[in-house]
């Protein structure tokens, strides 16, 4: 009986520490795939497709919203090195941003880890890259609806993943740097719109919306895409989940986004494929022929799903056991290549497309910069819990 007792003690003892110190009581897969993320690409400034020459665009966003998400989670001070290179690298000594061009909300997105910066270090030249970059939307195009244009090479068209590109970035300059009532009211504003364009009675959000009618893809009546892609709505997820860490309880429009949030959570327990708990490609139409489990945009969901539950938004009793069989089925996307390196397999990252059959027949990618960062949110706030984000 004593022997039992000093064991439960000392079981109760090691997860005390293991909590006390950030460290999950099992090893981490996101944090197995940070670091052997961060060894095989030390320096972040390669972070982009292969012969782009902006590097201040969308995947190194995306990636340094995930180390920061992951320094939070752990208190590793590697995470939050990475993430000071790379802002580094794009800020110079007087705060200017060669690399920003505001002409595409993808362009925005790395924004977020310089209001990161910032905030950790209070140094002058971050905002005043950030404001640089708030001078962006200034004379951004948008619809006659009010939607920002996903770029200048895509007129009159929305995309669900360009709103969190976006708006991520204002919801923290309104809290970080001021300028609120634009930049709370404008997210509210773009997030509001393309809900109501783009979700559908399921809660789930088609890829994007033509105002003209005259994208290949587009519903000649609607303006809609066709199908809820797996990682455009992904993105989307992610900024709701955030979004109300960043707008004031009395900001004007919030229930509206508080029951859309809810809707879409409602829509992603319906969908989840019950034998794998991943999510797929067209996300509402995973038992149609030659749909696949996609493992960016099922990281990204459970981020939403875990952070939704821990503020309470939904039930935890109705909705952990959802995370925790997604957590299961999206391990077994890890595969360790021959150089050492974890790969990640059945990604997607695309364009918006004209058909069911042209969403599932995309290449199962390998690795894709975004579907690390997915990974590392998506087990990291399983493995560790949110209490730190």
């Amino acid at each position: 009986m004593k022997r039992s007792l000093m064991v439960i003690l000392v079981v109760l003892a090691a997860f005390a520490v293991s909590c006390a110190s950030n460290t999950p009581a099992v090893v981490s897969q996101a944090d197995r795939v940070g670091k052997s993320f961060i060894e095989r690409f030390p320096d972040p400034d390669t972070i982009h497709m292969a012969g782009q020459s902006n590097h201040f665009t969308w995947q190194a966003g995306y990636m340094m919203y995930a180390m920061e998400k992951m320094w939070l989670m752990t208190g590793d001070s590697t995470y939050y090195n990475y993430i000071k290179r790379y802002v580094d690298q794009q800020v110079d000594a007087e705060g200017n941003v060669p690399d920003f061009s505001p002409r595409a909300l993808d362009n925005f997105s790395p924004g977020y880890a310089i209001l990161f910066m910032y905030e950790q270090t209070g140094e002058e030249r971050y905002r005043k890259a950030a404001e640089t970059i708030r001078r962006g939307f200034d004379e951004y195009p948008r619809t006659d609806f009010g939607l920002f244009w996903h770029s200048h090479s895509f007129r009159s068209q929305a995309w669900v993943d360009g709103v969190y590109m976006g708006q991520i970035f204002l919801a923290r300059y309104g809290k970080t740097i001021g300028d609120s009532e634009y930049a709370f009211g404008e997210a509210v504003k773009q997030i509001t719109l393309i809900a109501q364009k783009c979700q559908k009675e399921n809660g789930l959000l088609l890829h994007a919306w033509d105002e003209s009618k005259k994208a290949r893809w587009a519903d000649p009546e609607t303006g809609l895409a066709p199908e809820v892609w797996s990682e455009g709505m992904g993105w989307y997820s992610i900024l709701m989940a955030d979004i109300f860490d960043y707008l004031p309880a009395d900001t004007e429009g919030l229930d509206y986004l508080m029951e859309s949030t809810i809707k879409m959570c409602e829509g992603l327990k319906a969908t989840q494929d019950p034998e794998t708990g991943m999510w797929c490609q067209v996300v509402d139409k995973c038992d149609e022929p030659g749909n696949w489990n996609e493992t960016s945009g099922t990281g990204m969901f459970m981020y939403l799903l875990q952070r939704a539950i821990d503020k309470g938004y939904i039930s935890k009793e109705e909705y952990q056991p959802v995370v925790d069989k997604a957590y299961e089925g999206i391990q077994t996307k890890l595969v360790t290549n021959e150089a050492g390196f974890i790969d990640i397999i059945d990604c997607s990252s695309i364009g918006v497309k004209t058909s069911y059959e042209d969403y599932i027949s995309q290449p199962k990618d390998v690795s894709q910069f975004t579907v690390f960062s997915s990974f590392m949110l998506g087990a990291g706030v399983v493995e560790y819990g949110t209490e730190n984000l």
